[in-house]
């Protein structure tokens, strides 16, 4: 039997933003994929929780940094269950997160503490 041999990657699929509640404001798109290609990651995904709307700002970030950043989002359940979701377009994570935000129950958020999107 012959070994296969993959090539090896450095990546984190599950990155969160400045919009996930446990973010701060200086985890913006940009300066996590900045962090990442410094870091010498090959790859990575944004994944805030319920919400896929930072990532333009990340895909965008990705292209001037010339690293590929994955659209997702951290859908979390009403039994407190975290599904990572990765989406192959930004339009397809995009229209999940509209899906997801539609079922969201009416809280109000506190806007002091609530996180920004770029």
């Amino acid at each position: 039997m012959g070994r296969f041999s993959a090539p090896a990657y450095k990546y984190d699929l599950h990155l969160h933003s400045c919009l996930s509640p446990c973010g701060d404001n200086e985890m913006t798109p940009a300066t996590l994929v900045g962090m990442a290609k410094a870091l010498g990651l090959d790859f990575i995904a944004l994944t805030d929780h319920n919400s896929s709307l930072n990532c333009p700002a990340a895909l965008e970030a990705g292209r001037f940094y010339q690293i590929p950043v994955l659209p997702g989002m951290e859908l979390c359940t009403a039994e407190e269950v975290h599904v990572v979701c990765l989406f192959p377009t930004l339009e397809a994570a995009l229209a999940f997160g509209e899906e997801v935000y539609a079922a969201l129950p009416p809280i109000q958020n506190d806007p002091p503490s609530s996180a920004t999107s770029w």
